[in-house]
């Protein structure tokens, strides 16, 4: 549990294209604590295991060793073991001499290092040419150069020891996961992107087809508006022909009119002429009869008044029917 909490917090500290000094793969993560400035204790299985480090010296004084001490209560946190001898002191107790690893909680260190960090100590410790590698340990960070000893790569999740591994082709296999990392990203972009466009698509599909609904109403109502203009155009047309046949039929009335009013002022003129004359035979034949009914002693006026009564009754019965044709 603890080994993969740590490289989880491992991944979320260290980027890629650096490396995490590390414990190998096979070593046993204990409940350990450091006694003096080489040594740690543990109790396991009901006897206490006393573990040395293997090639490491201390010589400093009990100033240095205090300060040490303090660094690796600091330092391990976690404590891993690479067992390479063990020795049966008693019942209850035991002695390994072993490879010792310090975590804490974001990457290991071997106790072998302590040398780099104080001078206190003796002990040999192999750098190892890397080009372009970087490197990131508790005693500091290496660029191109780096000691020897175990390694996490958090782009491809492996763990592994330099000298002994071809650090070339882990950095090749490293980028090679960069890339990888990259293209699953830019994979999750053009998916999200894919997803907010369907979904765009989706939204202007719908917008679409709200629209042609909309268009099919509009033409719908154009066809009914074009019907009304064309039945309202026909009626128009069917008054303006009626108002032109009236048109004529009046123009027709007022030239008979026009006409009519000729013949009655004709025939106002010969009722005058003819009203004018018989007045002028009427005053004749009152003389005529004047003298004559001295003479003869009959008076011939009345019937002459009643002729020229009939000839006014007849001349209005012809002004009449003039009128009226």
């Amino acid at each position: 549990m603890g080994a993969k909490w740590i490289m989880a917090v491992t991944l979320a500290t260290i980027a890629l294209g650096q490396w995490a000094s590390w414990y190998p793969p096979g070593g046993l993560i204990i409940p350990a604590s450091p006694i003096n400035a080489t040594y740690f204790s543990a109790y396991l299985g009901g006897k206490t295991v006393y573990i040395a480090q293997e090639g490491l010296l201390f010589l400093g004084t009990g100033e240095e060793h205090g300060a040490i001490m303090q660094y690796l209560y600091s330092l391990c946190r976690y404590v891993a073991i690479d067992v390479k001898n063990a020795t049966q002191i008693d019942d209850y107790t035991v002695l390994w001499a072993a490879d010792v690893y310090c975590g804490n909680g974001t990457m290991w260190m071997p106790l072998r290092w302590l040398p780099l960090r104080f001078s206190a100590y003796v002990g040999a410790v192999q750098f190892v040419n890397a080009a372009n590698a970087t490197v990131l340990t508790p005693i500091g960070v290496f660029y191109n150069v780096m000691p020897a000893g175990w390694y996490y790569d958090p782009a491809t999740k492996s763990v592994f020891q330099i000298p002994q591994h071809n650090y070339t082709l882990i950095l090749q296999l490293g980028a090679l996961y960069a890339q990888l990392s990259d293209l699953k990203k830019q994979l999750q972009t053009l998916s999200q992107n894919k997803t907010a466009l369907e979904s765009a698509v989706a939204q202007l599909s719908a917008k679409i087809a709200e629209l042609e609904r909309q268009r099919k109403l509009l033409e719908d109502a154009l066809r009914a508006r074009d019907a009304q203009i064309q039945s309202l155009q026909s009626a128009l047309q069917a008054a303006r022909n009626e108002a032109e046949a009236f048109r004529r039929q009046l123009e027709s009335a007022k030239a008979e009119n026009v006409a009519l009013a000729e013949k009655i002022r004709a025939v106002n003129q010969t009722w005058a002429s003819k009203v004018e004359q018989l007045q002028v035979e009427l005053s004749q034949l009152r003389l005529q009869a004047a003298a004559e009914g001295e003479s003869n002693g009959f008076n011939s006026l009345p019937f002459l008044v009643l002729a020229l009564g009939g000839l006014l009754a007849a001349l209005f019965v012809y002004r009449k029917k003039k009128a009226e044709e």
